[in-house]
């Protein structure tokens, strides 16, 4: 009995020490997640990736054409994008999260804003071919099938457990969230009376959507409404500027966002908008930092680096990962 006890033990510890190499070379010894975004502070679009607080933006793309649209593999190690790099047509790239690797993943037609599922090795998309609709396809870029018809449909986002896409759809008028389920079927819309502007993104619960939208006062802010049990909607910011494209934190405390500046221009007595930049506030709307700089370019295409297996304290950056350990059954031996 006492040597099953050191063996386990023995095992369980060069399982941590695995654990730790891996945390440390995936970028967790921090504790925190990263946040890739897209930014044009070099003349043209790139890749980037920073910590939660805006420190260590580091870029990930170098290429004269335009790179822009992160989105994060469920393991951390990869990130699927956009770019116009091979014939000048907008295709989705995957690459390793420190920029390497870089694969072509389609080839024809237009094919934009890359999702990638949570749970399976799927990734969702928009291909424009004569319109625009939602397709997913394999992380090598196979089985591709198309999931939408009618109307304008785009900006898919998958729900935590992977079994419903959210995306935005033009088939009743305006731009209205729909919901299906992960093969296309069952399109429902929960949000009839509110016109979306831009990406929605889901609670790491799936309770909630949050999404941008015109207000009133004809200024863009986010919203997020109750998708799971009785609808119910909230405005989350109401002052200041534009804001675009939110993305909840893994833990689902915080919602980052895209700052829109405007001003208006007496000389050509309309609205002159200024420089986005990325900025942090708290799920009820709360602002809390701005996270890039103002540096003369766009940063714009948040996305949060959200490992799901992992909990992390960020006391000790000790980090466990929550499954099941496999027991023999009785009688086996």
């Amino acid at each position: 009995m006492l040597f099953k006890v050191r063996r386990l033990l023995g095992a369980a510890l060069i399982v941590s020490v695995f654990i730790q190499m891996h945390i440390a070379n995936s970028g967790y010894a921090t504790g925190r997640p990263k946040i890739a975004f897209s930014s044009t502070r070099d003349g043209d679009s790139e890749i980037y990736m920073m910590d939660i607080d805006g420190g260590n933006q580091v870029r990930l793309t170098i290429n004269p054409a335009r790179d822009y649209d992160p989105s994060w593999s469920a393991d951390g190690d990869r990130i699927a994008f956009v770019s116009n790099r091979n014939r000048g047509i907008e295709q989705i790239f995957v690459m390793d999260a420190d920029g390497g690797n870089v694969t072509e993943l389609t080839t024809q037609w237009i094919h934009q804003q890359p999702a990638w599922s949570p749970i399976a090795e799927r990734i969702a998309y928009v291909r424009n071919r004569g319109g625009r609709q939602v397709w997913v396809m394999d992380a090598d870029g196979g089985n591709q099938r198309r999931l939408t018809q009618d109307g304008k449909n785009e900006l898919p986002t998958w729900s935590p457990d992977g079994k419903r896409i959210a995306f935005l759809s033009t088939r009743e008028p305006g731009s209205h969230l729909y919901l299906m389920d992960e093969n296309g079927e069952n399109q429902e819309s929960p949000t009839q009376d509110m016109l979306p502007k831009d990406a929605p993104s889901w609670s790491p619960d799936g309770q909630w959507i949050a999404y941008s939208a015109i207000d009133d006062r004809h200024i863009i802010q986010i919203y997020a409404v109750r998708v799971v049990g009785v609808p119910h909607l909230k405005k989350l910011t109401r002052d200041g500027p534009y804001k675009l494209q939110p993305a909840w934190s893994p833990d689902g405390n915080t919602i980052t966002y895209t700052s829109w500046e405007f001003k208006w221009d007496f000389d050509l007595n309309r609205v002159k908008r200024e420089q986005k930049t990325i900025h942090v506030m708290t799920s009820e709307g709360k602002h809390l930092k701005q996270l890039s700089e103002n540096h003369g370019g766009n940063d714009t295409d948040p996305d949060w680096l959200n490992r799901k297996a992992w909990s992390v304290s960020p006391a000790e950056n000790f980090a466990t990962t929550w499954g099941e350990i496999k027991r023999e059954p009785a009688g086996s031996r």
